[in-house]
């Protein structure tokens, strides 16, 4: 009776309230991962985390494993391919125990490919996606088959017969069996949604044939074209490239600025930004123009530069609305304006006196349909920038003044500071092995960090109060239509699937402008001031609360919840309170070092 009570107890949670762990007396286990009893995999290792009472002993296939002062549990198994069980077993110090049997299912690798029979893998062959193509482009067309073949490929329409090459073992991963092929695209080329097909030769009347499930147009009457830009927030990607925070960022440009389409691979628009660049354009972006629309070009006519209390704007003449991409130089600070599809005329630079942030701005054609501006700037930090086209066709580049210390005593008194708590509503975040949810602890800083600035009289813009799920675009608004000077997201982080949970902890610091690494810089040795292991300060982070250029940002990831003992910290509301501190502090110290003084007399 008892061993089927306590069964009853197995799956018991930990309970959870506003981020802090509740632990039942009884003997129970509530497993965070796996979240299944049957598991397929295809890795090696089987992870983990999970929490019981934090007096049991808990085994995993009989090791004995650790289980920390909240009661959470972490551990791995090796896995073999097939079928692995995997005993759990919790045991009071009375003897009493409860058990929980996992099956991991480890699927084999793929098998090498035999010479004989000849097959070809259709799930291989690329192109994968649809692409658009012009002249001079290069096709390349790849795929695994049966080794030791003579392998061709087809344009239907186009060409047939074109050879590929079999790659030596030694320079695959997969082994023997790849073949590659390509294929410049010719002048006299012309076809629509054609289908590629590859072709290992068996004999001189058969061969093996498959097609790729991306088709090919090759449009010499339509590219290159023009598209409008569309949409809200759009941005120009530098490549193909993904991972979980999408492709890395050129930069984002304004809607209705027109750009060059000269080919398309998926759903993104490939477009010629210039002669030596291109930049690659969500479809979701662009709506294309009609064929005969001219190509954007413009010349770059006078320049004028002012100022007002909070910043300078640079005035650029142009009689189109063109892309451009601008960046962040340090040492010495400038603020770089590439314009694209524009030819200089700009036989004149005004600057007036109210520019005071602005040192110089000059001008460099670097090719003929690339004219590259230099903001020169008198302060030694960057405080934002805001590039955009006014109602007609001249672009604005405006620039923040370091902002005022109205009290040597209370630094941040005026300020307007933006605190972001991640994730929420469904967007959990990470989980640890107690149960707790990253987006509770989020906001439980938050909310700390707060009240505590409040206190020094700040202006606070937070990007939620509740738990809620609020969007990117919506946490961006909000934080820029509220006039934040500063901007602080705040996150707990979690290791990967393969990773070892008790190994990876700490904390770290994330930018993306290269204008914002001391901030960043500075919040990180805060952090580390509280006894936690360095994670390191990484930069170009392709966050979505990086990427405003409008303000200093720094995201803050502040312990590792997938390490029990970072967890253990995180669940502590005394030390949430003491990271709220020392956030508070690294802002007192940015503000300091980069703001303007107070002026003597007027403290």
């Amino acid at each position: 009776m008892l061993r089927k009570l306590l069964s009853l107890l197995l799956f018991i949670p930990c309970t959870v309230f506003a981020a802090e762990v509740v632990q039942s007396d009884s003997l129970y286990m509530r497993f965070v991962s796996p979240e299944r009893d049957s598991i397929r995999s295809s890795s090696p290792r089987g992870n983990f985390a999970a929490c019981t009472n934090p007096s049991a002993k808990v085994f995993i296939n009989g090791k004995e494993v650790k289980v920390y002062g909240s009661g959470a549990f972490i551990g791995s198994v090796n896995l073999a391919v097939g079928v692995n069980p995997v005993r759990v077993v919790a045991r009071a110090a009375n003897g009493d125990s409860l058990v929980k049997t996992f099956f991991f299912t480890r699927s084999e690798p793929p098998k090498p490919l035999m010479h004989e029979p000849a097959v070809i893998d259709v799930q291989s062959i690329e192109p994968r996606q649809n692409l658009w193509l012009g002249k001079d482009d290069i096709l390349e067309v790849k795929f695994r088959g049966s080794p030791g073949y003579k392998a061709y490929f087809d344009i239907e329409d186009v060409e047939s017969g074109i050879p590929m090459l079999e790659l030596p073992a030694s320079d695959s991963i997969s082994g023997s069996g790849i073949y590659i092929g390509r294929y410049k695209v010719r002048e006299s080329d012309e076809t629509r949604q054609a289908p590629v097909r590859v072709r290992l030769k068996k004999s001189f009347w058969g061969s093996e044939k498959a097609f790729s499930n991306g088709k090919i147009s090759i449009l010499p009457k339509e590219l290159p074209r023009v598209a409008m830009v569309t949409g809200r927030r759009p941005f120009l990607n530098a490549g193909l490239g993904e991972d979980r925070l999408g492709g890395a960022k050129l930069g984002y440009i304004q809607a209705g600025i027109r750009v060059q389409v000269v080919g398309k691979v998926g759903r993104q628009y490939k477009i010629c930004l210039s002669n030596a660049m291109i930049g690659w354009l969500p479809e979701d972006f662009a709506q294309l123009l009609p064929v005969e629309t001219p190509q954007p070009r413009s010349l770059v006519g006078s320049i004028s530069t002012s100022g007002n209390v909070t910043e300078d704007v640079v005035s650029v003449s142009l009689n189109q609305r063109l892309p451009y991409l601008a960046n962040q130089v340090v040492d010495p600070p400038a603020l770089v304006v590439d314009i694209f599809g524009a030819t200089s005329n700009t036989n004149w630079i005004t600057q007036h006196r109210s520019a005071t942030g602005v040192k110089s701005v000059s001008w460099n054609q670097v090719g003929d349909d690339h004219y590259r501006l230099t903001v020169a700037l008198n302060n030694a930090q960057h405080w934002g920038y805001d590039v955009g086209y006014d109602q007609g066709s001249n672009l604005r580049i405006r620039v923040r003044k370091p902002p005022k210390i109205a009290n040597p005593d209370s630094v941040l008194a005026g300020f307007t500071i933006a605190v972001d708590a991640g994730h929420g509503g469904d967007a959990t975040g990470a989980v640890g092995a107690t149960g707790v949810q990253e987006k509770d602890v989020n906001l439980a800083i938050a909310s700390r960090l707060r009240s505590l600035l409040q206190s020094k009289g700040v202006n606070v813009v937070m990007t939620r109060t509740d738990d809620t799920n609020v969007g990117m675009p919506e946490r961006t608004d909000a934080i820029i239509n509220g006039g934040a000077q500063i901007l602080v997201s705040i996150h707990c982080n979690a290791g990967g699937a393969g990773s070892d949970a008790e190994a990876v902890r700490g904390t770290s610091a994330y930018y993306r402008h290269l204008g914002y690494q001391p901030l960043a810089d500075i919040m990180y040795g805060r952090m580390l001031e509280l006894g936690l292991n360095q994670f390191g300060m990484v930069g170009s982070f392709n966050f979505s609360l990086n990427a405003p250029t409008q303000l200093p940002n720094v995201l803050v990831e502040t312990a590792f919840l997938s390490n029990p003992d970072d967890e253990m910290k995180l669940l502590d509301d005394s030390f949430r309170k003491a990271i709220a501190g020392k956030i508070t502090a690294g802002l007192e110290q940015f503000v300091k070092a980069y703001a303007q003084p107070a002026e003597k007399g007027k403290e």
